[in-house]
């Protein structure tokens, strides 16, 4: 049997822990307000991010692009927010978050669930990569 090692622990380092939740806080409030270049404030310039419709945007200018048309012309009367499941380290400067994204328009629930990856760099952290799937949810 092969030893494998254990990458997903959750690290205790609580620092790191709340300025990965503020990002997520900001993201929200970014939302909320239809600002994309606020909501993108924290992506990588090589970023890779698949959307919850399996479009997949390579650097900072293509998914800014889409956030820009995304919350300018299809945000209103959306409330969404983000719940962290989990943060792992499998590194000292990578973080992996799992997050569900509740959606309500009108009468309309969705959610999605994400999986990104984060970077450590000069002491800040910046999502690096992400990947969001469309999920069930119970009415």
């Amino acid at each position: 049997m092969t030893d494998r090692p254990d990458t997903q622990e959750c690290r205790t380092d609580e620092d790191d822990v709340r300025l990965i939740e503020e990002i997520f806080a900001d993201l929200e409030s970014a939302f909320a307000e239809h600002d994309a270049a606020k909501f993108d404030e924290r992506f990588t310039e090589d970023v890779v991010f698949t959307a919850v419709n399996g479009a997949r945007f390579f650097g900072w200018e293509k998914i800014h692009a889409y956030h820009s048309e995304r919350l300018t012309g299809h945000a209103g009367g959306i409330n969404t927010w983000y719940e962290i499941e989990r943060i792992t380290f499998p590194a000292p400067d990578v973080a992996v978050v799992f997050f569900r994204q509740p959606i309500v328009v009108s009468e309309h629930k969705r959610a999605n669930a994400g999986t990104w990856v984060l970077v450590k760099r000069d002491g800040q952290w910046w999502i690096s990569a992400g990947q969001n799937t469309g999920v069930a949810v119970a009415e």
